[in-house]
C-alpha cells in the first residue's frame, strides 16, 4: 500500500482539526460544582434504595401468597 503526500497531509489535518474541535466543545462544556454533584449522587442513591425496597416488598408479598394459594 502506497500512501502519498498529500494524502498524509490531509490525514494529519483532519486529525488535528478533530482536536481542535474536541476542544472547543470542552470548553462549552458546564462542569457542576461539588455541589451539585453530591445532591445529584444522593438522589440517585435515595431512588435506588426506595425502588430496591419496593421491589423487595413486591416480591415478598407476591411470594407469601403464591405460598398460601399452593398449600391448599
Amino acid at each position: 500500500m502506497v500512501v502519498t503526500v498529500p494524502a498524509m497531509k490531509e490525514s494529519i489535518d483532519s486529525a488535528r482539526n478533530f482536536l481542535q474541535e474536541a476542544r472547543a466543545e470542552f470548553r462549552k462544556v458546564h462542569w457542576p460544582s461539588r455541589q451539585e454533584v453530591r445532591a445529584a449522587t444522593l438522589v440517585v442513591i435515595s431512588l435506588v434504595v426506595l425502588v430496591a425496597l419496593y421491589l423487595f416488598a413486591v416480591d415478598w408479598i407476591l411470594s407469601w401468597f403464591f405460598q398460601m394459594f399452593l398449600e391448599r
